[in-house]
C-alpha cells in the first residue's frame, strides 16, 4: 500500500476542510466495536501558564447528536456541531467552543477522528471507484493503520516559523480552529480568496511590521502566497488525509481511495 499526494491549493488545511461528501450516500459499514474515548493530541494545548495539555476525552455519538448534526447545512457546520457536543474535556479543563477554537487544526482533526473511533470503531468500509472494473468497491480502512499522524515536536516552540520570500521575510504561526471554521465555511470563496483567509490568519509579521489586515497579504506576491502556504501544510501537525492506492483484487489495476473526515462522517 502506498499514499498519493492530495494537496488542493498548496495547502493541506484548505483540502481537508472543503471536500465534499456528496457522492457518498450509504452510511459507514463498521467493521469492530468502538475504541476507547481518550486522544492524544498531536500538537498540544498550550495554557495560559504555560502547561502543555496533550490529551482529551471524547464520546460516542448518540441519535440526539445525529438530529443536532443533520441539521447543519454544510459540512463546516456539521463538524464544529461534532466537536462541540462530543468532546467532553481537554485535560482537566470543561469544553467551551472558544476552548476548541484556540486549539490547533490539526489537534482539532484528531479530535474528529477520536469521536469517528469512539463511534463506529477504527476500521470502517469507504466506496470508491474502479475505473478498470467501471464500478464501485468497498474498500477496507483501518484508521489507525492507514492515517498517518504528524506530531509537534515542540507544543511551543514549532507553532510559529520563519518563511524566507523573494524580498520579505514572514513570521508565521499554525492554524488555529478558528481559520479552519471559516475556511470551512466559506462556500462562496473561490481558491484565492481561501488563500487569503488563511495568511491572514497566519502571517503575523512582515519585515518585522505586524499584519493588521487583509491588504497586507493581499499585497504578498503570487510566489511568496504560494511559499508561505506550502510551508504552512508541510508543518501542520495532526492526521495526514492523503489518498490511499490499492491494487484492486478483481482488474488488478490501481484504486485510488480519498480519505478525509468527509469521507468517513457520512451524515
Amino acid at each position: 500500500m502506498k499514499t498519493a499526494s492530495g494537496v488542493e491549493l498548496n495547502n493541506d488545511l484548505i483540502s481537508k476542510v472543503l471536500q465534499s461528501t456528496e457522492q457518498q450516500n450509504t452510511a459507514p459499514l463498521i467493521i469492530n466495536t468502538p475504541s476507547d474515548t481518550l486522544v492524544n493530541l498531536p500538537a498540544g494545548f498550550v495554557t495560559p501558564a504555560g502547561e502543555v495539555i496533550k490529551t482529551a476525552e471524547v464520546r460516542e455519538l448518540n441519535g440526539k447528536d445525529e438530529e443536532v448534526i443533520g441539521k447543519a447545512n454544510n459540512i463546516g457546520k456539521a463538524f464544529n456541531t461534532i466537536l462541540n457536543r462530543a468532546v467532553v474535556k481537554l485535560g482537566d479543563l470543561p469544553i467551551t467552543e472558544p476552548l476548541l477554537d484556540s486549539l490547533l487544526s490539526g489537534d482539532r482533526d484528531a479530535l474528529m477522528l477520536g469521536i469517528f473511533k469512539a463511534t463506529f470503531g477504527n476500521v470502517t468500509q469507504v466506496s470508491t471507484y474502479c475505473g478498470g472494473c467501471n464500478d464501485f468497491k468497498d474498500v477496507e480502512i483501518d484508521v489507525d493503520r492507514d492515517i498517518k499522524v504528524k506530531i509537534l515536536v515542540d507544543s511551543v516552540v514549532d507553532r510559529i516559523f520563519t518563511v524566507q520570500g523573494k524580498l520579505s521575510v514572514y513570521e508565521v504561526t499554525l492554524p488555529t480552529g478558528v481559520v479552519q471554521k471559516e475556511l470551512a465555511t466559506s462556500t462562496d470563496r473561490n481558491g484565492a480568496e481561501l488563500t487569503t483567509v488563511l495568511l491572514q490568519h497566519t502571517v503575523l509579521e512582515i519585515d518585522g511590521k505586524p499584519v493588521m489586515g487583509k491588504a497586507q497579504v493581499q499585497a504578498i506576491g503570487l510566489v511568496d502566497r504560494k511559499k508561505i502556504g506550502d510551508e504552512i501544510a508541510k508543518r501542520i501537525p495532526g492526521p495526514q488525509f492523503d489518498d490511499i492506492v490499492i491494487d484492486c483484487s478483481d482488474c488488478e489495476g490501481k484504486v485510488v481511495v480519498p480519505i478525509n473526515l468527509g469521507t468517513l462522517f457520512r451524515f
